[in-house]
């Protein structure tokens, strides 16, 4: 037997808290239910103008799907603007979604080449995923499916001027 609360009587069992468990998704963004992005990672913390800056992702095949998704992975300057970006099916044109199977996991390779005249300063690296036919973004969604964006924030870097 134990005392609960200052002046409580004795008792079997006391409530010491209460807790609540939140569901953790897993990976760094779930697309719609159908792709989870597992893992990304960028190429050096610093790189300049008319450089060329790998992209590496890795996919989890959530759903079947009937259509091609392409996959755009930009460089965001600090000026808000695009100043590097590139639009492909996943593995370098060779492997659409629609061939992908439940459960598989995919490694997915880029190269983002950085314009010329970019503006030294702060960039994201930010992917997403869409419907070529009509240009509309898979919604990246909580554990909830409830939709919170349209793409996701990989990376941030530094450009330097030569």
């Amino acid at each position: 037997p134990a005392h609960c609360s200052w002046i409580g009587r004795l008792r079997h069992s006391c409530s010491l808290s209460t807790v609540t468990v939140s569901p953790q998704q897993e990976g760094l963004a779930n697309f719609d239910g159908k792709i989870l992005l597992l893992s990304a990672e960028v190429g050096d913390e610093q790189f300049g103008p008319g450089a060329s800056l790998p992209v590496y992702l890795q996919w989890r095949v959530l759903a079947d799907m009937e259509n091609d998704y392409t996959v755009t992975a930009q460089l965001l300057g600090p000026d808000g603007r695009l100043h590097g970006q590139v639009d492909a099916w996943p593995v370098q044109g060779t492997f659409p979604t629609s061939q992908w199977e439940v459960g598989q996991e995919i490694d997915d390779r880029y190269q983002v080449a950085v314009e010329a005249d970019a503006p030294a300063g702060q960039y994201q690296v930010v992917v997403g995923i869409y419907l070529l036919e009509t240009m509309e973004r898979l919604p990246v969604v909580d554990y909830s499916g409830t939709p919170v964006a349209d793409h996701i924030v990989i990376g941030e870097l530094e450009l330097v001027s030569p």
